[in-house]
C-alpha cells in the first residue's frame, strides 16, 4: 500500500539535502523545473494507465517503511544474479549483431538488451544509435533506408572488428533475434527506440513464447495489452522517494539505470514491493564493470547490465558448462552444453601423440577450422583447458574419423 506519511517524509529528506527536485537553482527566466511532489503526482498518473493491466504475481513480501528511510543491513538480491548484456556480447563480436547475441547467450546470460529501431519499409531492426554511421560502412538514419539497403551495409566496418573474423557482419531484425532467443531458451531486454509500435512488439515477443523471459523498456499500456504478464522496466533517478519505487513495483517491477541512482533504501523498497533492481555496471568504464557488480549486489541488487557478460558470469562464480562437438570434417566447436551457442574467442588445442600440433580460437558459432591443423585430425584429441567463465572439456577421436 502506498503510504502518504512516509513518501512526504522522505520528500522532505530529500529536499533538503538536494535544495529542490533538480538540486540547482533556476537561472533567471529559465522554465521553472517541477517540484518533487510535481514529479511524484505525475509517476503516480502514469502507474493509474499501467495498474488495470499490470498482471504481476501476488506480491507477499511485508514492507518494512522504517527501512526505505535508513536500511540498516543491505539487502540480499536474487540468490542467482539476473545478467543482462548490453548490445549483446558486444565485446566478443560487433554489437547488436547476431553474433554478439549468440556470443553473450554462450555465457548462460538471462537476457539480451536489443535496441529496436524501424526501418524506412517498417521492418524492426536492430541498432543502438538512431543512425548507421559509427557501427557500419554507410550514411545516414535507420528510419530513412529500407530492409534490403540495410542489410547490404556491413555492420563491422568500425574497430576493433574491421578486417577480422567477423568482417562482414549485418544488421539483424527483431524477428531473427527472437529466433535466435527461442534456441537458446532465454529472454529479451527490449530497449524500444521508437514509439507507435508497443502493440506489435509486445505480440511478436509473445508469439515465440518469450514474454515470460523478457523485460520491456516501456511504459506504455500497449504492451500489457498485447502481452499480459510482461515486465515493465522502470528507470530510476535518484529523485524518487523509496515510497514511490514500492508503488511502481506493482506496475513496472525492474528497475534500472545507473548504480549511483540506486541506494540500499531504494533497493528495499523495491524489493518490499516484489520488484527487482538491475542497474548498469558499465558506467564506470570497463575496468570497473567487476567492481560495479559487486557494490551493486553488496547494496541487494538482484543483477546488473552489463558490457561483459563473460566478466560478470566469472565473478558471480557462474561458470558455464560446455561442450565440443564436431561439425562434420570441416569444423568443431566449443558450445554451451545447456543451449547449444557457440562460445567466441576461447582457445582449443589440437594434441596428437601428447604434443600440441595446433592453438586455434573459436570465432562464430564458436567453431574453429579442422583444416588448419597441421597433419588434419588422425590421433588428434581436442582440449579446452577452461577459464573462470567456462568449464575445461576434451574431445577424443582416435583415427581418421570425421569431427
Amino acid at each position: 500500500m502506498f503510504r502518504k506519511s512516509a513518501t512526504f517524509t522522505a520528500i522532505a529528506a530529500i529536499m533538503a539535502v538536494s535544495g529542490g527536485a533538480s538540486g540547482q537553482t533556476p537561472a533567471p527566466g529559465a522554465p521553472k523545473a517541477p517540484t518533487l511532489e510535481e514529479q511524484v503526482a505525475r509517476v503516480e498518473q502514469r502507474l493509474t494507465g499501467l495498474a488495470p493491466y499490470a498482471k504481476l504475481p501476488a506480491c507477499r513480501q511485508k514492507a518494512e517503511e522504517a527501512r526505505w528511510l535508513h536500511a540498516g543491513t543491505p539487502d540480499h538480491g536474487k540468490a542467482r544474479p539476473l545478467i543482462s548484456a548490453h548490445r549483446g556480447g558486444n565485446t566478443l563480436a560487433p554489437e547488436n549483431t547476431l553474433d554478439a547475441y549468440e556470443a553473450a547467450f554462450a555465457l548462460g546470460v538471462d537476457f539480451i538488451e536489443v535496441d529496436v529501431r524501424e526501418s524506412k519499409d517498417g521492418v524492426l531492426v536492430a541498432n543502438h544509435d538512431d543512425t548507421v554511421d559509427r557501427t557500419s560502412n554507410g550514411t545516414g538514419a535507420i528510419a530513412d533506408k529500407t530492409l534490403a539497403e540495410l542489410k547490404a551495409l556491413n555492420a563491422a566496418d568500425y574497430a576493433p572488428w574491421k578486417g577480422g573474423p567477423f568482417d562482414p557482419s549485418h544488421i539483424a531484425t527483431l524477428e531473427e533475434i527472437l529466433q535466435l532467443a527461442k534456441r537458446a531458451g532465454a529472454g529479451l531486454e527490449l530497449d524500444i527506440k521508437i514509439g507507435n509500435r508497443h502493440t506489435e512488439i509486445a505480440a511478436l515477443v509473445a508469439r515465440y513464447g518469450l514474454t515470460e523471459k523478457s523485460i520491456f523498456n516501456s511504459q506504455s499500456p500497449d504492451t500489457l495489452k498485447a502481452a499480459p504478464g510482461a515486465r515493465l522496466i522502470y528507470n530510476r533517478s535518484s529523485w524518487e522517494p523509496p515510497s514511490l519505487l514500492y508503488k511502481v513495483s506493482r506496475a513496472s517491477n525492474v528497475f534500472g539505470s545507473k548504480l549511483s541512482e540506486f541506494t540500499p533504501e531504494s533497493m528495499v523498497a523495491i524489493h518490499d514491493g516484489c520488484g527487482f533492481a538491475m542497474p548498469h555496471a558499465y558506467d564506470m568504464g570497463a575496468a570497473k564493470e567487476a567492481e560495479q557488480f559487486l557494490a551493486a549486489r553488496g547494496m541487494g541488487a538482484d543483477g546488473v547490465q552489463t558490457n561483459q557478460p563473460e566478466l560478470i558470469v566469472a565473478t558471480a562464480g557462474l561458470k558455464v558448462k560446455s561442450r565440443l562437438e564436431g561439425r562434420g570434417v570441416e569444423k568443431v566447436c566449443l558450445v554451451n552444453s545447456s543451449n547449444g551457442m557457440g562460445v567466441y574467442g576461447k582457445k582449443l588445442d589440437f594434441v596428437r601423440g601428447g604434443q600440441a600440433v595446433a592453438t586455434l580460437t573459436t570465432v562464430q558459432h564458436g567453431c574453429v577450422s579442422i583444416g588448419d591443423v597441421p597433419g588434419g585430425i588422425d590421433g588428434v584429441e581436442v582440449r579446452f583447458a577452461g577459464d573462470a567463465a567456462v568449464s575445461p572439456v576434451r574431445l577424443r577421436r582416435i583415427g581418421p574419423v570425421p569431427l
